[in-house]
Protein backbone atom coordinates (compact mmCIF):
# COMPACT_ATOMS: atom_id res chain seq x y z
CA UNK A 1 0.00 0.00 0.00
CA UNK A 2 1.03 3.18 -1.21
CA UNK A 3 1.65 6.05 1.47
CA UNK A 4 -0.56 9.00 0.72
CA UNK A 5 -1.16 12.78 2.23
CA UNK A 6 -4.39 12.21 4.47
CA UNK A 7 -6.90 15.20 4.52
CA UNK A 8 -7.30 17.50 7.21
CA UNK A 9 -10.60 17.28 7.08
CA UNK A 10 -13.35 14.35 6.73
CA UNK A 11 -14.29 14.97 3.18
CA UNK A 12 -16.58 11.78 3.47
CA UNK A 13 -18.52 13.63 5.85
CA UNK A 14 -18.10 17.17 3.69
CA UNK A 15 -19.25 15.86 0.18
CA UNK A 16 -21.57 12.76 1.07
CA UNK A 17 -25.02 12.79 -0.77
CA UNK A 18 -27.86 12.28 1.64
CA UNK A 19 -29.70 9.01 0.48
CA UNK A 20 -32.78 9.43 -1.44
CA UNK A 21 -35.51 7.54 0.14
CA UNK A 22 -37.66 7.55 -2.77
CA UNK A 23 -35.07 6.17 -5.19
CA UNK A 24 -35.85 2.63 -6.41
CA UNK A 25 -32.46 1.66 -5.95
CA UNK A 26 -31.79 0.30 -2.31
CA UNK A 27 -29.75 2.49 0.39
CA UNK A 28 -27.21 0.44 0.51
CA UNK A 29 -26.18 0.64 -3.33
CA UNK A 30 -26.76 4.36 -3.13
CA UNK A 31 -24.20 5.03 -0.18
CA UNK A 32 -21.74 2.62 -2.40
CA UNK A 33 -22.11 4.20 -5.22
CA UNK A 34 -21.41 7.92 -3.39
CA UNK A 35 -18.11 6.44 -1.78
CA UNK A 36 -17.15 4.89 -5.07
CA UNK A 37 -17.62 8.50 -6.56
CA UNK A 38 -15.47 10.16 -3.71
CA UNK A 39 -12.70 7.36 -3.96
CA UNK A 40 -12.44 8.38 -7.54
CA UNK A 41 -12.53 11.99 -7.18
CA UNK A 42 -11.81 13.09 -3.79
CA UNK A 43 -9.94 10.39 -1.64
CA UNK A 44 -6.40 9.34 -1.83
CA UNK A 45 -5.10 5.29 -1.58
CA UNK A 46 -4.52 4.68 2.08
CA UNK A 47 -7.16 7.24 3.19
CA UNK A 48 -9.17 5.47 6.39
CA UNK A 49 -12.98 5.75 5.71
CA UNK A 50 -15.16 7.01 8.83
CA UNK A 51 -16.26 4.18 10.98
CA UNK A 52 -19.21 1.95 10.54
CA UNK A 53 -21.38 3.99 13.37
CA UNK A 54 -20.09 7.23 11.82
CA UNK A 55 -20.59 6.56 8.06
CA UNK A 56 -24.23 4.85 9.50
CA UNK A 57 -24.74 8.85 11.01
CA UNK A 58 -23.36 10.44 7.49
CA UNK A 59 -25.62 8.44 5.27
CA UNK A 60 -28.59 8.23 7.89
CA UNK A 61 -28.82 4.61 7.19
CA UNK A 62 -28.47 1.48 9.60
CA UNK A 63 -24.99 -0.19 9.63
CA UNK A 64 -26.00 -3.24 8.01
CA UNK A 65 -26.56 -0.80 5.19
CA UNK A 66 -23.62 0.57 5.30
CA UNK A 67 -21.43 -2.73 5.85
CA UNK A 68 -23.38 -3.71 3.13
CA UNK A 69 -22.23 -0.87 0.83
CA UNK A 70 -18.36 -1.51 2.17
CA UNK A 71 -18.75 -5.20 1.34
CA UNK A 72 -19.03 -4.36 -2.16
CA UNK A 73 -16.43 -1.86 -2.57
CA UNK A 74 -14.20 -4.42 -1.10
CA UNK A 75 -15.25 -6.71 -3.68
CA UNK A 76 -15.09 -4.49 -6.39
CA UNK A 77 -11.43 -3.38 -5.48
CA UNK A 78 -12.13 0.11 -4.14
CA UNK A 79 -11.25 -0.34 -0.39
CA UNK A 80 -9.45 -2.56 2.10
CA UNK A 81 -11.03 -4.33 5.11
CA UNK A 82 -8.56 -4.58 8.05
CA UNK A 83 -9.73 -6.60 11.04
CA UNK A 84 -9.17 -4.41 14.23
CA UNK A 85 -8.47 -1.48 11.95
CA UNK A 86 -10.78 -0.29 9.56
CA UNK A 87 -11.48 0.19 6.15
CA UNK A 88 -8.84 2.18 4.02
CA UNK A 89 -8.90 3.21 0.03
CA UNK A 90 -7.36 0.72 -1.86
CA UNK A 91 -4.31 1.09 -4.09
CA UNK A 92 -6.04 0.17 -7.18
CA UNK A 93 -4.56 -0.95 -9.96
CA UNK A 94 -4.02 1.54 -13.27
CA UNK A 95 -7.50 0.26 -15.40
CA UNK A 96 -6.48 -1.27 -18.40
CA UNK A 97 -5.98 1.26 -21.67
CA UNK A 98 -8.47 -0.28 -24.46
CA UNK A 99 -7.69 1.61 -28.21
CA UNK A 100 -11.19 3.07 -29.31
CA UNK A 101 -9.86 1.30 -32.46
CA UNK A 102 -12.25 -1.39 -31.88
CA UNK A 103 -11.41 -3.40 -34.99
CA UNK A 104 -8.42 -4.44 -33.75
CA UNK A 105 -8.58 -7.39 -31.86
CA UNK A 106 -8.48 -6.20 -27.93
CA UNK A 107 -6.23 -9.66 -27.06
CA UNK A 108 -3.62 -8.41 -29.61
CA UNK A 109 -3.21 -4.96 -28.10
CA UNK A 110 -2.92 -6.21 -24.20
CA UNK A 111 -0.61 -8.50 -25.44
CA UNK A 112 1.72 -6.15 -26.82
CA UNK A 113 1.57 -4.02 -23.96
CA UNK A 114 2.95 -7.37 -22.03
CA UNK A 115 -0.77 -8.33 -20.01
CA UNK A 116 -2.19 -11.63 -19.93
CA UNK A 117 -5.49 -11.29 -21.87
CA UNK A 118 -7.81 -14.12 -22.86
CA UNK A 119 -11.30 -14.96 -23.59
CA UNK A 120 -13.44 -17.73 -22.09
CA UNK A 121 -16.18 -19.06 -23.80
CA UNK A 122 -19.33 -19.35 -21.75
CA UNK A 123 -21.05 -22.27 -22.88
CA UNK A 124 -23.44 -22.87 -20.36
CA UNK A 125 -24.94 -19.82 -20.45
CA UNK A 126 -28.62 -20.01 -21.96
CA UNK A 127 -29.24 -18.22 -25.22
CA UNK A 128 -30.98 -15.42 -25.25
CA UNK A 129 -32.23 -12.96 -27.86
CA UNK A 130 -30.79 -10.72 -29.72
CA UNK A 131 -31.59 -6.82 -27.63
CA UNK A 132 -33.88 -4.45 -29.93
CA UNK A 133 -30.57 -1.88 -29.95
CA UNK A 134 -29.62 -3.85 -32.09
CA UNK A 135 -32.43 -5.58 -34.15
CA UNK A 136 -32.92 -1.72 -35.11
CA UNK A 137 -29.19 -1.46 -36.71
CA UNK A 138 -30.13 -3.84 -39.27
CA UNK A 139 -33.07 -4.89 -41.85
CA UNK A 140 -35.96 -6.79 -40.80
CA UNK A 141 -35.03 -9.32 -42.89
CA UNK A 142 -31.69 -9.86 -41.54
CA UNK A 143 -33.26 -9.43 -38.28
CA UNK A 144 -35.64 -12.44 -38.73
CA UNK A 145 -32.41 -14.69 -39.86
CA UNK A 146 -31.19 -17.54 -37.16
CA UNK A 147 -28.27 -16.13 -35.45
CA UNK A 148 -26.33 -18.53 -32.94
CA UNK A 149 -25.97 -16.98 -30.05
CA UNK A 150 -22.21 -16.92 -28.14
CA UNK A 151 -21.13 -15.77 -24.74
CA UNK A 152 -17.75 -14.71 -23.73
CA UNK A 153 -16.02 -13.34 -20.54
CA UNK A 154 -12.99 -11.14 -20.86
CA UNK A 155 -10.32 -11.71 -18.62
CA UNK A 156 -6.67 -9.47 -18.23
CA UNK A 157 -4.07 -10.61 -15.73
CA UNK A 158 -6.59 -12.19 -14.09
CA UNK A 159 -9.27 -10.15 -13.68
CA UNK A 160 -12.70 -10.09 -15.50
CA UNK A 161 -13.20 -6.53 -17.10
CA UNK A 162 -15.79 -7.33 -20.21
CA UNK A 163 -18.65 -9.81 -21.67
CA UNK A 164 -19.02 -10.23 -25.03
CA UNK A 165 -22.71 -11.69 -26.64
CA UNK A 166 -22.61 -12.45 -30.32
CA UNK A 167 -25.65 -13.15 -32.48
CA UNK A 168 -23.67 -14.56 -35.90
CA UNK A 169 -25.73 -15.40 -38.80
CA UNK A 170 -26.53 -19.37 -38.66
CA UNK A 171 -26.67 -20.26 -42.45
CA UNK A 172 -22.82 -18.71 -42.90
CA UNK A 173 -21.42 -20.62 -39.90
CA UNK A 174 -23.19 -24.48 -39.39
CA UNK A 175 -21.88 -26.07 -36.49
CA UNK A 176 -20.65 -23.22 -34.56
CA UNK A 177 -22.60 -23.43 -31.77
CA UNK A 178 -20.86 -27.42 -31.58
CA UNK A 179 -17.63 -25.92 -31.65
CA UNK A 180 -14.78 -25.12 -29.37
CA UNK A 181 -13.78 -21.73 -30.24
CA UNK A 182 -10.19 -21.12 -31.52
CA UNK A 183 -8.09 -19.86 -27.62
CA UNK A 184 -11.64 -18.68 -26.75
CA UNK A 185 -11.98 -16.40 -29.86
CA UNK A 186 -14.24 -15.80 -32.10
CA UNK A 187 -13.43 -13.65 -34.58
CA UNK A 188 -10.62 -16.52 -34.97
CA UNK A 189 -12.37 -19.07 -35.41
CA UNK A 190 -14.90 -17.73 -38.26
CA UNK A 191 -11.46 -16.56 -39.91
CA UNK A 192 -9.77 -19.62 -39.55
CA UNK A 193 -13.01 -22.66 -39.35
CA UNK A 194 -14.89 -20.49 -42.34
CA UNK A 195 -13.23 -17.90 -43.86
CA UNK A 196 -15.05 -15.35 -42.87
CA UNK A 197 -13.71 -11.75 -41.70
CA UNK A 198 -16.11 -8.75 -41.40
CA UNK A 199 -14.89 -5.65 -43.75
CA UNK A 200 -16.95 -3.18 -42.01
CA UNK A 201 -17.91 -2.97 -37.86
CA UNK A 202 -20.19 0.18 -37.00
CA UNK A 203 -19.73 0.58 -33.56
CA UNK A 204 -21.94 2.24 -31.25
CA UNK A 205 -20.84 3.60 -27.69
CA UNK A 206 -22.98 4.31 -24.69
CA UNK A 207 -22.42 4.30 -20.79
CA UNK A 208 -24.84 1.35 -18.68
CA UNK A 209 -24.72 -0.43 -15.40
CA UNK A 210 -24.11 -3.58 -14.66
CA UNK A 211 -26.93 -6.07 -14.09
CA UNK A 212 -26.91 -8.59 -11.30
CA UNK A 213 -25.99 -11.32 -13.69
CA UNK A 214 -23.47 -9.33 -15.40
CA UNK A 215 -21.96 -7.99 -11.75
CA UNK A 216 -22.07 -11.56 -10.94
CA UNK A 217 -19.80 -12.43 -13.90
CA UNK A 218 -17.51 -9.84 -13.32
CA UNK A 219 -16.88 -9.98 -9.99
CA UNK A 220 -18.51 -6.53 -9.36
CA UNK A 221 -20.66 -4.36 -7.59
CA UNK A 222 -24.81 -4.27 -8.57
CA UNK A 223 -24.90 -0.48 -11.03
CA UNK A 224 -21.00 -0.68 -11.56
CA UNK A 225 -20.03 1.84 -14.34
CA UNK A 226 -20.40 0.13 -17.58
CA UNK A 227 -18.96 1.23 -21.47
CA UNK A 228 -21.84 -0.65 -23.62
CA UNK A 229 -20.62 -1.07 -27.25
CA UNK A 230 -23.15 -2.34 -29.95
CA UNK A 231 -21.50 -3.63 -33.25
CA UNK A 232 -23.11 -4.86 -36.36
CA UNK A 233 -20.15 -6.57 -38.54
CA UNK A 234 -20.94 -7.24 -42.11
CA UNK A 235 -18.81 -8.85 -45.42
CA UNK A 236 -17.31 -7.39 -48.65
CA UNK A 237 -20.22 -7.95 -50.10
CA UNK A 238 -22.22 -6.14 -47.38
CA UNK A 239 -23.97 -9.16 -46.13
CA UNK A 240 -24.35 -9.64 -41.95
CA UNK A 241 -22.00 -11.42 -40.54
CA UNK A 242 -22.71 -10.95 -36.89
CA UNK A 243 -23.94 -8.57 -34.47
CA UNK A 244 -22.35 -8.23 -31.03
CA UNK A 245 -23.23 -6.27 -27.47
CA UNK A 246 -20.15 -5.77 -25.32
CA UNK A 247 -19.90 -4.72 -21.79
CA UNK A 248 -16.21 -2.71 -20.22
CA UNK A 249 -16.03 -3.02 -16.73
CA UNK A 250 -15.60 1.25 -15.86
CA UNK A 251 -13.90 0.66 -13.04
CA UNK A 252 -11.06 -1.88 -14.87
CA UNK A 253 -11.27 -0.11 -18.41
CA UNK A 254 -10.03 3.16 -19.55
CA UNK A 255 -10.64 4.22 -23.56
CA UNK A 256 -8.19 5.99 -25.54
CA UNK A 257 -8.43 7.24 -29.12
CA UNK A 258 -5.42 7.80 -31.12
CA UNK A 259 -5.87 9.46 -34.67
CA UNK A 260 -3.27 7.63 -36.94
Amino acid sequence: MSVARVPTTDPVRTFARPVDKRSPMPAWAQVQRDLRRQIDQELPAGYQLPTERELSEIYGVSRITIRQALGGLAADGYVERRQGSGTFVADRPEPVQHNFGLRTPWRDRFAAAGQSARSVHLRDEPAVPEPYELTKLITPEEAAAKRVHLKRLHVVDHRAIGITDSWVVQALTPRLSRRTLIDGSLSRTLQEGYGLTPATAANYLEVGAATSHEAELLNATLDAPLFVVWTVSRLADDRLLETTRTVWLGSRVRFHYTDD
